[in-house]
């Protein structure tokens, strides 16, 4: 029986990690270009990928197929599902736009599913500890991740004394996350394109013993290798905006659980935050 598409592109990405470094840089290609590289010789997909033949070839083995030939045809017929899948709407065939909203909903639907089926109990709890008593939070987003690390560092900071969105990088964010440690955590997204300065703060976090909780769309993000707490996401494009809602499950979901390791001290900031607002008029108040 055929894989899917999804089953092919989970198993080169739970095997990626085990692979050899010019192996691990051949699946990274694969899973980025799926669609190009299911129509490839062996001969062309390691000119792309900037490997060799042979390197290709030993990928194909080592994934369990005769030969390179068989894991080509696989991901041919993969591609068949994929235009029924998650990945079937694009604008521009889409004659009737008025059934454009179903498309996008069913594919936001499939993501969330997906994700949720995927997603490590163990790695979420360990991801919520490592948030909790922190003496600062770190939200970090460029691009069009920086919806996603506002949103999470705005009902963030309802409940935590000390939260900050990085949406910008310069000397001033330079000098301090350098004098940051442990007792600080941090939250990155990154989704290609990935940002180039997301990077550069996931090393500087690194380095200064900071907890990293990622998240991106791949095991092979560039972002992945710094993660102390991993939370993939299936992001797909529909024309030239990302499919999030299950990014905004996972932020909600982090935030919730966080909120409930000591409900008296999030009831204290919650009432503190209300009477802030109220206060300071920041919101329409009804007659």
């Amino acid at each position: 029986m055929k894989k899917n598409k999804f089953n092919l592109e989970e198993k080169i990405q739970n095997m990626v990690l085990n692979l050899p470094p010019k192996q691990r840089k051949l699946a990274g290609y694969i899973l980025k270009n799926l669609k190009p590289c299911a129509f490839m010789t062996s001969t062309a997909l390691g000119t792309a990928a900037g490997v060799s033949e042979s390197t290709v070839i030993r990928f194909a083995s080592y994934m369990g197929y005769k030969g390179y030939p068989d894991f080509q045809q696989e991901l041919r017929e993969s591609l068949k599902n994929e235009l029924s899948a998650l990945d079937k709407f694009s604008i521009e065939k889409v004659e009737d736009t008025s059934t454009a909203y179903q498309e996008i909903f069913e594919s936001e639907v499939g993501i969330i599913n997906r994700t949720l089926k995927e997603l490590s109990s163990e790695t979420f709890n360990n991801a919520v500890e490592a948030l909790y008593d922190k003496e600062s939070i770190l939200t970090v987003g460029f691009k069009g991740s920086y919806c996603l690390s506002s949103y999470a560092g705005y009902n963030l900071s309802k409940i935590h004394a000390k939260v900050l969105i990085i949406d910008d990088w310069n000397e001033r964010w330079f000098n301090y996350l350098n004098d940051l440690n442990e007792n600080t955590a941090a939250i990155l997204f990154g989704f290609p394109r990935y940002p180039q300065n997301v990077l550069t703060i996931a090393e500087t976090l690194k380095k200064r013993g900071v907890p990293l909780i990622v998240v991106t769309d791949s095991v092979v993000s560039p972002l992945a290798e710094y993660a102390d707490f991993l939370f993939i996401i299936p992001v797909k494009k529909a024309f030239f905006v990302d499919h999030l809602s299950a990014v905004m499950c996972l932020i909600n979901a982090l935030i919730f659980s966080l909120s409930y390791k000591d409900k008296e001290k999030t009831e204290k900031y919650l009432k503190r935050f209300e009477k802030f607002v109220n206060e300071n008029n920041f919101f329409v108040k009804s007659d």
